[in-house]
């Protein structure tokens, strides 16, 4: 007779298949409304723009307008930063497109510069927009902040404070998995570099403070001291209207992409929890961190409209350009510097004291 010893009924039995899929929750699907390929086209696009118009400006403001005003110092820092910003989106539109990433010391550095140039642009937004108001102020700030040598110290020091601000991000970076692959490319978040919510919340907060709160305070301050110009006239004419408009449109340009942003990290603190708001706020961050990335194209452009001095410089190049829409009567008789000494234009006129009487 066979010994066998029979199972208790209340024993389980362990299914064993070879699907490993089979009993692993699905997690939430991730909206793809930009495909591998457009952001390939788009980073391209938006790289060559932005390479070219802001080495034009580097050029106009080197060869033609001097670094002889703080103004122009600024400008040609702005532009540096935009430079930083766009290096990296070969390289992460190439691992988007072709699922290629570099190594994980190339992504830090990306990461790094990427970084390095988004806090640098908004610092030399902030700059500008207190050089305009000093020159308003007539001397209530301190002269040595607002002088060719101390503007030269501040620019130095902006870029330290912008690369210290930017090591959080490229020490505590990790590339990200995709479909069991390591991978460095265009589309997290990539001051969001880590997993951990703590990090997450701290380095969003920080990007939103540092990036739109701050100078959206500094640029509330500016707009409210301007419209107390003494004319109309003398404010369309007034070459302060550019950095405003620049700081206007950096802001105009990040604000949603920083609103949503922080909306979906915090959103377990809110009532957007539930998955349905989960994929349309990630949907929202595909469509703003375009239009975000695409702001360093911009800048020369504003320069092309507001400074009229920069416009004669450009169609001192392009004589044919004489004739166009915004190149205004009279401008092309001073389209072409003087040989011999060129004349520096000042970014800010001196606006004279109202006088009461």
């Amino acid at each position: 007779m066979d010994n066998y010893t029979v199972a208790p009924e209340n024993d389980y039995d362990v299914f064993i298949t070879d699907d490993p899929d089979c009993c692993v929750t699905e997690k939430p699907p991730t909206p793809e409304l930009v495909s591998a390929q457009q952001v390939l086209g788009f980073c391209c696009a938006v790289f060559a723009v932005g390479l070219l118009d802001n080495a034009v400006a580097v050029f106009m403001l080197v060869r033609y307008k001097g670094l002889k005003n703080v103004g122009s110092i600024y400008l040609l820092n702005l532009a540096a930063a935009n430079l930083c910003f766009l290096l990296p989106l070969p390289f992460w539109a190439h691992a988007a497109a072709l699922g290629e990433s570099p190594g994980n010391g190339t992504c830090r550095i990306l990461v790094g510069l990427h970084s390095t140039g988004l806090y640098s642009e908004a610092l030399f937004n902030i700059l500008l927009l207190v050089q305009g108001y000093k020159v308003f102020s007539q001397g209530r700030l301190s002269s040595a902040l607002t002088a060719v040598p101390g503007s030269v110290v501040t620019s130095a020091l902006a870029w330290a404070i912008a690369i210290a601000l930017s090591l959080p991000e490229s020490v505590l970076y990790r590339p990200q998995r995709e479909r069991e692959k390591l991978k460095c490319a265009f589309g997290k978040p990539h001051f969001l570099p880590i997993e951990e919510p703590f990090w997450k919340h701290f380095l969003t907060l920080k990007m939103n403070i540092l990036v739109l709160v701050f100078p959206l305070l500094v640029f509330i301050f500016c707009c409210g001291q301007l419209r107390k110009t003494q004319s109309t006239r003398e404010r369309q004419n007034d070459l302060r209207k550019l950095a405003l408009v620049m700081a206007g449109v950096f802001l105009w340009m990040w604000a949603p992409y920083g609103i949503v942003l922080f909306l979906f990290e915090f959103r377990e603190h809110s009532s957007l929890q539930d998955e349905e708001n989960r994929y349309h706020l990630e949907a929202s961050i595909q469509v703003t961190q375009l239009i975000a990335t695409a702001h360093c194209c911009v800048n020369p452009l504003i320069c092309l409209l507001l400074d009229k001095a920069f416009t004669s410089y450009l169609c001192s190049l392009f004589p044919r350009c004489n004739d166009a829409p915004f190149q205004r009567r009279g401008d092309s008789q001073r389209a072409t510097p003087r040989s011999g000494r060129d004349q520096t234009v000042e970014l800010y006129h001196i606006v004279p004291q109202r006088q009461d009487t």
